[in-house]
C-alpha cells in the first residue's frame, strides 16, 4: 500500500528480457490498431503522421508503465500528460480520438504486464470495428448516395426534374447559404433500377448555374 502512495519509494526494476517483450508486443498490437484504422477509415483527413502516432503512442505507453509500476501518483500524472496531448493536438474526427486511446491502453496494458487483456482486448475491438464498418452503422445514406453541388445566385432548382427522372426517392438533408449568394446543397438520393450515377452528374453538371457537383457512396458518407 506504502508503494501507491509514496512517490518517493524505490520500484522493483524489470529484466531485459521482460522489457524488450512488452515493447515488441505493445509495437505489434499497435500495427494491428493501425491497420484496422487504414481499413475502415473514411473520407479525406487521412494523415499517415497520425497513424505512426498510434503505433508510437502505444509503445511510449507501454514503456512509461513499466517505468511508473504501481505507484498510481506517477500514473496519475503521465495520464495527465497523456490528456494534455490529446487536447493540444487537432483530431477533426472524433473516431480518430477513439482509435488514439484504444492505441493508448492496449500499449498500458502491456506495460502492466496485463498480456491476455490486451491481445483479448485488441481482439474483440477489431472485430466489433469491422462489423460496424462492414454494415455502414451510423450512416446518415445507407443504401443510397450523398449528393452535392453548388449552384449560383440564378438557380432556380432545375434539379426537380432530373430527380423524377432519375430517383426513386431523394431528401434535402442540408442547405447552406453563402455571401457571395451562391448555395451548397446537401441531397440523400436513391436511384431508379437502371440508372446510372454519372449520367445524373454529368446532367447536373451541365447546368450553367452549377459551379460543382459530387456524389459519395452511401458507404462513405459516414463523415457527413
Amino acid at each position: 500500500m506504502d508503494n501507491l502512495i509514496n512517490p518517493n519509494l524505490t520500484l522493483t526494476e524489470l529484466s531485459a528480457s521482460i522489457i524488450f517483450i512488452n515493447i515488441i508486443l505493445s509495437f505489434l498490437l499497435s500495427v494491428v490498431i493501425a491497420i484496422i484504422y487504414q481499413k475502415t477509415h473514411r473520407g479525406l483527413s487521412y494523415s499517415r503522421s497520425y497513424v505512426e502516432s498510434l503505433v508510437m503512442m502505444s509503445v511510449l505507453a507501454a514503456i512509461a508503465m513499466m517505468i511508473l509500476g504501481n505507484n498510481l501518483v506517477r500514473a496519475l500524472g503521465i495520464l495527465g500528460v497523456f490528456t494534455l496531448i490529446r487536447f493540444r493536438t487537432i483530431i477533426k474526427d472524433p473516431k480518430d480520438a477513439t482509435y488514439l486511446f484504444f492505441s493508448l491502453a492496449i500499449g498500458m496494458g502491456v506495460g502492466t504486464g496485463n498480456y491476455v487483456i490486451s491481445i483479448i482486448s485488441t481482439v474483440c475491438l477489431a472485430g466489433i470495428i469491422f462489423m460496424l464498418n462492414k454494415y455502414n452503422f451510423g450512416s446518415v445514406v445507407r443504401d443510397g448516395f450523398l449528393l452535392t453541388f453548388i449552384a449560383d445566385k440564378d438557380y432556380n432548382n432545375s434539379h426537380e426534374s432530373l430527380f423524377a427522372q432519375y430517383l426513386r426517392s431523394y431528401k434535402l438533408l442540408q442547405f447552406k447559404s453563402r455571401p457571395d449568394g451562391e448555395g451548397e446543397y446537401y441531397f440523400s438520393i436513391s436511384f431508379k433500377d437502371g440508372k446510372k450515377p454519372e449520367d445524373l452528374v454529368n446532367q447536373l453538371s451541365q447546368n450553367q448555374n452549377v459551379k460543382l457537383a459530387d456524389l459519395i457512396t452511401g458507404k462513405d458518407a459516414t463523415e457527413y
